[in-house]
Formats: structure tokens, C-alpha cells, sequence
């Protein structure tokens, strides 16, 4: 039974320029592991806003506007799947959802950046 769905979508240009504007904006949003698998690909800033997606996304869908964006960390299986990892504090917010799954999913463009979440 889905008990959460978010969806989000995030400008790229406007990702990019928080970013250049505040050397703080990574590290106050994206985990050391985010930003290093980001900066791997081609179009760095274009992942990072698919993962700035998937946070809103998941804030969405759990209704919890409490959680900060830092404490949301966007990781791969195995297959490439993107996924949230599930740490003490998701499990506590999915646990007041009566939830135990997260299906996400991210997509992107050049300019734009989509990403959806749902809590089941």
C-alpha cells in the first residue's frame, strides 16, 4: 500500500548558481559520497540535481518538511538503481509512516532534473 508520493523538479542553471554563490551549498545538502559520484560524470552539476530532486521528493512523500537535506543521502544499488539510504533517521520517519520501502527514481535532461519518490 503506498503511503507517500513526492515528486520534485530542479533547474540546473539554478542548481549551478547556488553553488557558485555559496562555497557552503554542498556540504550543507550533499554528503562526501554524493558529491564524489556526482563529479565522476560528465555533467556533474546535471546529477546534482537530480539528487537535490530526490531529497525534495522523498520530503514530499514522507510529509516531514522537518528533515534537513544533508540527512537524506542518495546512493546506487548494485544496478545503478538510485535509492535513499536507509539510515536511523529514515527509518524512524518511515517507521511514523508505517513504511518500509522507498521506490525512487531520477531523471534528468541538460537543463532540468525530475525525481520521484514513493513510500510503500
Amino acid at each position: 500500500m503506498i503511503k507517500g508520493i513526492g515528486v520534485d523538479i530542479c533547474d540546473v542553471r539554478k542548481l549551478k548558481t547556488a553553488i557558485q554563490r555559496s562555497k557552503k551549498f554542498l556540504t550543507r545538502v550533499f554528503s562526501e559520497r554524493e558529491i564524489q559520484y556526482c563529479k565522476k560524470k560528465k555533467n556533474a552539476v546535471m546529477h546534482l540535481a537530480g539528487r537535490f530532486a530526490a531529497k525534495e521528493a522523498f520530503i514530499k512523500a514522507v510529509s516531514d518538511k522537518t528533515i534537513k537535506l544533508i540527512n537524506i543521502e542518495t546512493i546506487n544499488d548494485k544496478n545503478g538503481r538510485p535509492d535513499i539510504k536507509m539510515t536511523k533517521t529514515i527509518k524512524q520517519i518511515l517507521k511514523k509512516k508505517n513504511a518500509s520501502r522507498i521506490n525512487l527514481s531520477i531523471s534528468h535532461t541538460d537543463s532540468t532534473a525530475v525525481a520521484v519518490c514513493v513510500i510503500l
